[in-house]
Order: structure tokens, then C-alpha cells, then sequence
């Protein structure tokens, strides 16, 4: 009796693995029958007719012929459309996967370069940054143009460009000017409306400086502030109401605020003035520079603004960093691990 109840369960296992060998087979003609001639397609297709049929009622004589049909379909035929496919899905693969990073580079992600010490020591040159394109909108490929926008640059957002002066140049800058602002510098400071965006000492601090990507790197010692910059609306205060300076800044503070270090490399003097630059136009941000006396922005080359098409997008994170502060074996300098994945300020 145990005899007969395991031949019956032995049986009964038989045919459902005969069902999955055809109904597999089915699947590969359904997905690569067209690789096969007319001869093998009909020989496979006659192979899993007869294993469907026999599955339900044969017995083991018949269930045993079934799977020997559709082991000689897969060893003459299905082996051999395997074999001449797979060029063409590596291919496939290949250019899948070119188009999907093609597609990532042109609407999502883009890497970048940092070449100078223009925005150190928030960036310092050898760092490699993730800008993400679809911060602002969709622009059309290599146009100029915004097929979306669905948000406009903030106050204090590190942002790169194509430079209005060189537009076969990228750039990266800090957008410190919003439309309808007024910038300018009092003894260092940054203002905005002729509202001072505080400002707190951090020391001194040394960076790898170069000016111009074919410049050699030399180390250069300057002093640091945090600074932190009113996201919000900044309205100029009254004349000769003092109380309006520090009302103002709560005000736009309440937005939110940008907090990033900057490096000031020369003595400033008392009262010195950089400004009042021309109000920041319609669809247009004003740039400067972390390394606000390393930099050119918008106050050089009498005074430039940065026109919202020309955006690519926003400075995400360091993803690369590699300098001579960094480390790697038998060199001098090398990989700077501790700016991995760095998030810009």
C-alpha cells in the first residue's frame, strides 16, 4: 500500500514538472521563436502539444518520452537561437544602458569639475560635483530654452551656468541676487537692498589656490566667515531709520537662510565700497564667489548677470575629491575621502 502511494506521488510529481518544462518552453517560442526555422518551430511547437497531453493522463513510459522530446527541442534548437542571440542582447544591453545614462547626463544628472579656487572653500579645485538639471525645469538639449520651470533659484543656492561672457565656459558661482535686488560690498560685507548679511569669524584657513585651471596649484592662507544669507524677500530699509536693518533681515530670515563660509584674502579697508551693482533684472540672478577676492562674477568686467536660461542647474554634492591635501600611496597628495559625498552648503 506505501508502495502504491509513493509510485502515485512520484507520478503525480512527474507531471507537474513536465508542465513547467513546457510551459517554459512555450515561453522561449513566444519570445524567440522567430530566431528558428520553420522545420525546428514546428518540431518544438508538436514537442510541448504532445507534453501538455500526456501530463494529464499518461504514465510514466509516456511522461518520461514527453521530457525526452523537449530536452532534444532545447539541445538541437533552443541552444543554438541562445547562442546566435546573444550578441544581439549584449548589444541591446549596451545600448540601453548608453541611452539611459545619455538620458541621465541630458535631463537629471550631470558631473562637473572644479578647475580654480573661485568658490574655496566650499569647493576647492580637484573636486568633482553632482549638479542636478532638473532643479529648475527641463531645458530643450543643447538650446537654451525651458520646455518646464517649476522653480526659481534661491538666495544662497551654488548654481552652475553657461557664462554670459565665454558661453562655450561653465561656471560655478553662489547666487547671492535675486531679481529687482541690489548688491553690493561695505568693508567686505555683502549686502543686499542695504540690508548686511551677518557675518562670523572662523580664523584663518589655508586652501590649494590657482586662479586659472592651467595655473599651478600653490597653498594660500586667507581668513574665513561664515556667512548666512536671508533666503526671503529683503526690502531696503527707510532713510534714517537704523531699526529697519535688523527688522528687515528677521523678516527675510524667517524664509530660511543660507549658511556657507567665504574667504576674504585681503586687508579690508575702512569704508572701502564695492558698489551699488545694477539691479538685478527680470529672469536674471547675480553670482559672486565663496573666494570673494579670487573671483570673477558678476561684479567683473563692469558688472554681469546671469540670465535664468543659461542655468544647467544646482550643485548638489562632491561625489570625487582628489588634491594635495589628500592621501594615496607613494604620492603626494591624492584622494581627500573626508570631502566624499561632501553636500554643498
Amino acid at each position: 500500500m506505501k508502495a502504491a502511494r509513493r509510485s502515485a506521488g512520484a507520478l503525480s510529481t512527474a507531471r507537474d514538472e513536465l508542465a513547467r518544462y513546457a510551459a517554459s518552453t512555450r515561453r522561449f517560442l513566444d519570445r524567440r521563436g522567430r530566431r528558428l526555422g520553420e522545420g525546428a518551430r514546428a518540431e518544438a511547437l508538436e514537442a510541448v502539444a504532445f507534453a501538455e497531453e500526456v501530463r494529464r493522463e499518461g504514465g510514466e513510459a509516456e511522461l518520461a518520452l514527453a521530457t525526452e522530446r523537449l530536452d532534444l527541442v532545447w539541445c538541437n534548437h533552443f541552444a543554438l537561437a541562445i547562442k546566435k542571440g546573444f550578441p544581439r542582447e549584449v548589444l541591446e544591453s549596451v545600448l540601453w544602458a548608453a541611452a539611459l545614462a545619455l538620458s541621465l547626463r541630458t535631463f537629471v544628472l550631470e558631473p562637473f569639475s572644479i578647475p580654480t579656487a573661485s568658490m574655496a572653500p566650499t569647493l576647492l579645485v580637484g573636486d568633482h560635483v553632482v549638479v542636478l538639471k532638473l532643479a529648475y525645469g527641463v531645458r530643450l538639449p543643447f538650446a537654451r530654452r525651458w520646455l518646464w520651470r517649476w522653480s526659481e533659484p534661491r538666495r544662497g543656492e551654488v548654481v552652475v551656468f553657461e557664462s554670459p561672457k565665454k558661453p562655450d565656459r561653465d561656471l560655478v558661482k553662489r547666487v547671492v541676487g535675486l531679481p529687482g535686488d541690489v548688491i553690493e560690498l561695505r568693508d567686505q560685507s555683502l549686502y543686499v537692498n542695504g540690508i548686511p548679511q551677518p557675518r562670523e569669524p572662523l580664523g584663518e584657513l589655508a586652501y590649494d589656490a590657482r586662479l586659472d585651471e592651467n595655473d599651478p596649484v600653490q597653498t594660500e592662507r586667507c581668513q574665513a566667515f561664515r556667512e548666512k544669507l536671508a533666503r526671503g524677500p529683503l526690502e531696503a530699509p527707510r532713510p534714517g531709520a537704523p531699526g529697519d536693518l535688523a527688522e528687515g533681515y528677521r523678516a527675510a530670515a524667517a524664509a530660511g537662510v543660507a549658511s556657507h563660509p567665504i574667504l576674504q584674502c585681503r586687508q579690508a579697508l575702512f569704508g572701502e565700497r564695492e558698489g551699488p551693482f545694477e539691479r538685478v533684472a527680470p529672469g536674471h540672478v547675480f553670482v559672486m564667489g565663496d573666494n570673494r577676492d579670487r573671483s570673477a562674477d558678476s561684479r567683473s568686467d563692469g558688472g554681469w548677470q546671469v540670465p535664468l536660461e543659461n542655468l544647467r542647474g544646482r550643485a548638489m554634492f562632491v561625489w570625487w575629491s582628489w588634491g594635495r591635501s589628500g592621501f594615496w600611496p607613494g604620492r603626494a597628495g591624492g584622494l581627500r575621502t573626508e570631502r566624499l559625498f561632501k553636500p554643498i552648503e
